[in-house]
């Protein structure tokens, strides 16, 4: 069992440390900037019989802490690139729930860059895991490709019924917004899912070659009084002669269900019924990668890389 270290006790954050006891790991840390957090322990913030208490930064933690740190707390790069690097100078494994973290190049090459020669440099792994990206819209339509000849479309759609689903994501879907707020929060960067680009360069990837003429958009699913009932999305790009297009739905008048769809031979489609719930599945990721991380290479990598059996 590995000695984890966890920063970020928000929802999913939680989960995973839940998830994680449950499974048997030590934890030897956690860390949050909640001043209402800090200083306390897991078992009075949580119930769980764990002493460990809060720290407010992972500049507190110290070399030979911990097998592996997770970080349960941001969708951007920008946001952890720092603590990940710190966590990796200390001999850390890292897996990460960041969106960007699935396929770091595709935000920022030099962040990603100077993390995969640091890690690479103390022999240690670090990966972004999640859901989406992560699962349902580049590992399973990866997958799905491997048992397809000349592929020349895969099609991904994931509809998700945010009126199910925590605050956290129907406010990132803008639900309740007017239009013009919700354009303003897109263009902010504040609004919408992260990680469609991302999920479209790990399927190019999975095909040996790099994703070509992108093109996205973020729309607004509007009610009848042209107040915000959720989010549309779309990335596009190709991979040699395959076209690659993902659609994403999150919506409180979208049903859940999730669509993989492969032209090639043979013709190839998956379909999820009541779809792929992300908050569960996401947890359930984040710990099964930190037990198999430490079989993967060192440096930056991605769910493709990770090995499906547990060493």
């Amino acid at each position: 069992m590995a000695r984890v270290v966890l920063c970020g006790m928000g929802a999913i954050g939680t989960e995973v440390l839940r998830y994680l006891v449950e499974r048997g790991h030590t934890l030897v840390g956690v860390v949050d900037t909640d001043p209402e957090k800090v200083g306390r322990t897991v078992a009075e913030i949580t119930g769980l019989p764990v002493g460990t208490r809060v720290s407010h930064s992972v500049e507190e933690l110290a070399e030979g802490t911990a097998d592996v740190a997770v970080f349960a707390t941001t969708s951007r790069l920008t946001g952890i690139a720092s603590d990940v690097m710190r966590a990796a100078s200390l001999g850390m494994d890292v897996v990460a729930t960041a969106e960007e973290m699935a396929f770091p190049e595709s935000s920022d090459r030099e962040a990603a860059g100077r993390i995969d020669a640091l890690a690479k440099e103390k022999d240690v792994t670090v990966v972004g895991v999640g859901v989406n990206p992560g699962f349902v819209m580049d590992w399973v339509p990866a997958l799905v490709l491997s048992a397809s000849k000349n592929p020349t479309k895969v099609h991904v759609v994931r509809s998700v019924d945010v009126s199910r689903r925590r605050r956290q994501l129907q406010a990132k879907a803008g639900v309740g917004l007017t239009r013009a707020k919700f354009e303003k929060g897109v263009e902010e960067g504040s609004l919408g899912h992260v990680g469609l680009v991302e999920s479209a360069s790990l399927i190019a990837r999975s095909l040996g070659t790099t994703l070509e003429d992108t093109k996205q958009g973020v729309f607004p699913v509007l009610g009848s009084d042209e107040y915000v009932l959720g989010v549309r999305q779309f990335a596009e790009g190709t991979a040699g002669r395959c076209l690659i297009r993902l659609d994403l739905e999150m919506s409180v008048t979208s049903a859940d269900f999730d669509v993989v769809e492969v032209k090639g031979d043979p013709d190839i489609k998956l379909r999820f019924e009541k779809g792929v719930f992300g908050d569960s599945a996401t947890v359930a990721l984040v710990v099964h990668a930190v037990e198999r991380v430490a079989a993967a290479r060192p440096g930056v990598v991605t769910v493709l890389d990770l090995p499906l059996a547990r060493p």
